[in-house]
Protein backbone atom coordinates (compact mmCIF):
# COMPACT_ATOMS: atom_id res chain seq x y z
CA UNK A 1 0.00 0.00 0.00
CA UNK A 2 1.11 3.61 -0.84
CA UNK A 3 1.97 6.09 1.34
CA UNK A 4 -1.28 7.67 3.36
CA UNK A 5 0.07 11.61 2.28
CA UNK A 6 -3.76 12.96 3.56
CA UNK A 7 -2.54 11.38 6.86
CA UNK A 8 0.90 12.55 7.12
CA UNK A 9 -0.03 16.43 5.90
CA UNK A 10 -3.92 16.84 6.30
CA UNK A 11 -2.85 18.51 9.38
CA UNK A 12 -0.03 20.76 8.27
CA UNK A 13 -1.96 21.75 4.87
CA UNK A 14 -5.30 22.69 7.19
CA UNK A 15 -3.21 25.83 8.40
CA UNK A 16 -2.76 27.38 4.77
CA UNK A 17 -6.43 27.27 3.75
CA UNK A 18 -8.49 29.97 3.44
CA UNK A 19 -12.06 29.39 5.16
CA UNK A 20 -14.37 27.17 3.76
CA UNK A 21 -11.36 25.74 1.44
CA UNK A 22 -11.31 21.93 1.28
CA UNK A 23 -8.49 19.44 0.10
CA UNK A 24 -9.37 17.14 -1.98
CA UNK A 25 -5.98 15.39 -2.85
CA UNK A 26 -2.12 15.93 -1.92
CA UNK A 27 1.03 13.99 -2.82
CA UNK A 28 4.97 14.39 -2.46
CA UNK A 29 6.25 15.39 -5.78
CA UNK A 30 9.18 16.55 -7.67
CA UNK A 31 9.69 19.23 -10.10
CA UNK A 32 11.27 17.41 -13.22
CA UNK A 33 14.57 18.13 -14.50
CA UNK A 34 13.99 19.50 -18.03
CA UNK A 35 13.77 22.45 -20.41
CA UNK A 36 12.13 25.86 -18.71
CA UNK A 37 9.34 27.72 -20.21
CA UNK A 38 9.98 28.83 -24.27
CA UNK A 39 11.60 32.38 -24.25
CA UNK A 40 9.10 35.30 -25.62
CA UNK A 41 9.31 35.85 -29.77
CA UNK A 42 11.94 37.75 -30.74
CA UNK A 43 10.74 41.16 -32.58
CA UNK A 44 10.07 41.33 -36.16
CA UNK A 45 13.16 42.78 -38.09
CA UNK A 46 12.87 46.78 -38.99
CA UNK A 47 12.83 48.19 -42.15
CA UNK A 48 16.22 49.06 -43.62
CA UNK A 49 17.27 52.52 -43.95
CA UNK A 50 14.95 53.64 -40.18
CA UNK A 51 17.84 53.79 -37.99
CA UNK A 52 15.50 55.03 -34.93
CA UNK A 53 13.51 51.95 -35.58
CA UNK A 54 16.86 50.10 -36.07
CA UNK A 55 18.03 51.21 -32.63
CA UNK A 56 15.02 50.59 -30.89
CA UNK A 57 14.89 46.99 -31.90
CA UNK A 58 18.71 46.75 -30.76
CA UNK A 59 17.43 47.57 -27.05
CA UNK A 60 14.50 45.05 -27.22
CA UNK A 61 16.59 42.59 -28.27
CA UNK A 62 19.09 42.86 -25.63
CA UNK A 63 16.16 42.70 -22.84
CA UNK A 64 15.00 39.82 -24.21
CA UNK A 65 18.12 38.26 -24.44
CA UNK A 66 18.55 39.04 -21.40
CA UNK A 67 14.71 37.62 -20.09
CA UNK A 68 15.63 34.12 -22.25
CA UNK A 69 18.58 33.28 -20.32
CA UNK A 70 16.55 33.89 -16.79
CA UNK A 71 13.87 31.64 -18.10
CA UNK A 72 16.20 28.95 -18.88
CA UNK A 73 18.00 28.72 -15.86
CA UNK A 74 18.73 24.86 -15.13
CA UNK A 75 17.36 24.17 -18.67
CA UNK A 76 20.60 23.26 -20.03
CA UNK A 77 21.99 26.05 -22.40
CA UNK A 78 24.41 24.27 -24.67
CA UNK A 79 23.40 20.54 -23.34
CA UNK A 80 19.28 20.89 -23.93
CA UNK A 81 19.45 18.57 -26.38
CA UNK A 82 20.87 15.67 -23.70
CA UNK A 83 18.27 17.14 -20.85
CA UNK A 84 15.58 16.96 -23.30
CA UNK A 85 16.21 13.33 -24.33
CA UNK A 86 16.72 12.26 -20.84
CA UNK A 87 13.98 14.21 -19.16
CA UNK A 88 12.20 15.67 -21.96
CA UNK A 89 10.13 19.45 -20.32
CA UNK A 90 9.12 19.85 -17.04
CA UNK A 91 7.09 23.12 -18.41
CA UNK A 92 6.38 25.09 -21.17
CA UNK A 93 4.81 28.68 -21.79
CA UNK A 94 5.33 31.95 -22.48
CA UNK A 95 7.63 34.20 -20.11
CA UNK A 96 4.23 35.40 -18.54
CA UNK A 97 2.06 32.58 -18.16
CA UNK A 98 1.43 30.48 -15.35
CA UNK A 99 3.72 27.65 -16.09
CA UNK A 100 6.65 30.07 -16.19
CA UNK A 101 5.64 31.43 -13.09
CA UNK A 102 5.91 28.12 -11.46
CA UNK A 103 9.16 27.30 -12.95
CA UNK A 104 10.67 30.32 -11.25
CA UNK A 105 8.94 29.85 -7.95
CA UNK A 106 9.64 26.26 -7.67
CA UNK A 107 13.47 24.80 -7.68
CA UNK A 108 13.96 20.93 -8.83
CA UNK A 109 15.75 19.85 -6.00
CA UNK A 110 13.56 20.34 -3.39
CA UNK A 111 10.92 17.56 -2.05
CA UNK A 112 7.47 19.40 -2.37
CA UNK A 113 4.21 18.51 -1.78
CA UNK A 114 1.16 19.38 -4.14
CA UNK A 115 -2.24 20.57 -2.79
CA UNK A 116 -5.42 20.09 -5.02
CA UNK A 117 -8.25 21.95 -3.26
CA UNK A 118 -11.79 22.60 -4.37
CA UNK A 119 -10.08 27.22 -4.98
CA UNK A 120 -6.45 26.38 -5.92
CA UNK A 121 -3.59 24.39 -6.78
CA UNK A 122 -0.79 24.60 -4.07
CA UNK A 123 3.34 23.83 -4.38
CA UNK A 124 4.79 23.62 -0.75
CA UNK A 125 8.23 23.22 0.22
CA UNK A 126 8.84 19.86 2.86
CA UNK A 127 11.30 20.70 5.35
CA UNK A 128 13.25 18.01 7.01
CA UNK A 129 11.08 15.91 9.51
CA UNK A 130 12.94 15.24 13.10
CA UNK A 131 11.92 11.43 12.12
CA UNK A 132 13.55 11.40 8.88
CA UNK A 133 16.02 8.89 9.72
CA UNK A 134 14.50 6.42 11.45
CA UNK A 135 14.49 2.89 11.73
CA UNK A 136 13.39 0.24 8.70
CA UNK A 137 9.61 -0.27 9.06
CA UNK A 138 8.89 2.47 11.74
CA UNK A 139 6.18 4.48 10.64
CA UNK A 140 6.33 8.12 9.63
CA UNK A 141 4.53 10.76 11.85
CA UNK A 142 2.45 13.53 10.71
CA UNK A 143 4.15 17.27 9.41
CA UNK A 144 4.19 19.47 11.22
CA UNK A 145 2.65 22.78 9.49
CA UNK A 146 6.05 24.99 10.42
CA UNK A 147 7.73 22.43 8.04
CA UNK A 148 5.59 23.44 5.01
CA UNK A 149 6.62 26.57 3.29
CA UNK A 150 4.66 28.07 0.40
CA UNK A 151 5.95 28.90 -2.89
CA UNK A 152 3.35 28.62 -5.63
CA UNK A 153 0.04 28.61 -6.16
CA UNK A 154 -2.94 29.13 -9.08
CA UNK A 155 -6.79 29.43 -9.16
CA UNK A 156 -8.44 26.67 -10.55
CA UNK A 157 -10.46 28.82 -12.68
CA UNK A 158 -6.67 28.55 -14.46
CA UNK A 159 -6.50 25.12 -14.93
CA UNK A 160 -8.14 23.65 -17.93
CA UNK A 161 -6.77 19.72 -18.14
CA UNK A 162 -5.18 17.25 -16.09
CA UNK A 163 -3.16 13.96 -17.30
CA UNK A 164 -1.28 10.70 -16.41
CA UNK A 165 1.70 10.13 -19.30
CA UNK A 166 4.36 8.13 -19.53
CA UNK A 167 7.63 8.80 -19.24
CA UNK A 168 10.99 6.96 -20.10
CA UNK A 169 12.23 7.94 -16.42
CA UNK A 170 9.13 7.54 -14.74
CA UNK A 171 6.34 5.65 -14.73
CA UNK A 172 4.00 7.95 -13.99
CA UNK A 173 3.71 12.08 -14.76
CA UNK A 174 1.27 14.36 -14.63
CA UNK A 175 0.80 17.16 -16.80
CA UNK A 176 -0.97 19.91 -15.52
CA UNK A 177 -2.56 22.43 -18.55
CA UNK A 178 -3.91 26.30 -18.14
CA UNK A 179 -6.08 28.64 -19.42
CA UNK A 180 -2.93 30.25 -21.08
CA UNK A 181 -1.99 27.57 -23.35
CA UNK A 182 1.28 26.50 -20.78
CA UNK A 183 1.40 23.30 -19.06
CA UNK A 184 3.79 21.97 -16.34
CA UNK A 185 5.04 18.49 -15.04
CA UNK A 186 5.39 16.68 -11.83
CA UNK A 187 7.18 13.50 -10.75
CA UNK A 188 7.44 11.35 -7.32
CA UNK A 189 10.69 11.43 -5.16
CA UNK A 190 11.27 8.58 -7.11
CA UNK A 191 8.18 7.94 -8.97
CA UNK A 192 5.06 9.21 -8.80
CA UNK A 193 3.58 5.63 -9.79
CA UNK A 194 0.29 5.83 -12.13
CA UNK A 195 -2.23 5.40 -9.20
CA UNK A 196 -0.89 8.63 -7.49
CA UNK A 197 -0.60 10.54 -10.80
CA UNK A 198 -4.05 9.36 -11.73
CA UNK A 199 -5.30 10.44 -8.09
CA UNK A 200 -4.21 13.57 -8.93
CA UNK A 201 -5.56 14.21 -12.15
CA UNK A 202 -9.42 13.23 -11.24
CA UNK A 203 -8.83 15.95 -7.84
CA UNK A 204 -8.04 18.10 -10.72
CA UNK A 205 -11.08 17.77 -13.13
CA UNK A 206 -13.34 17.93 -10.55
Amino acid sequence: MGTDYRHLYGDAVAHRLEPGEAMLACSEVKRPHGLASDPPPRPPAPAPGDGAQVAGMGVAGAVLSGVEFVDNIGGGGPTDWLIRLLFGRAARGRLDSVAAGYVRAVPTDDKLLFVVTDRRLMVLRIGRSDDEVRPFGTPRTPVVAAKLKPLWSVDRAEVTGARRRWHRLHGGRLRVMFRDGSWLELTGPLCLGRRRAGELSDALRR
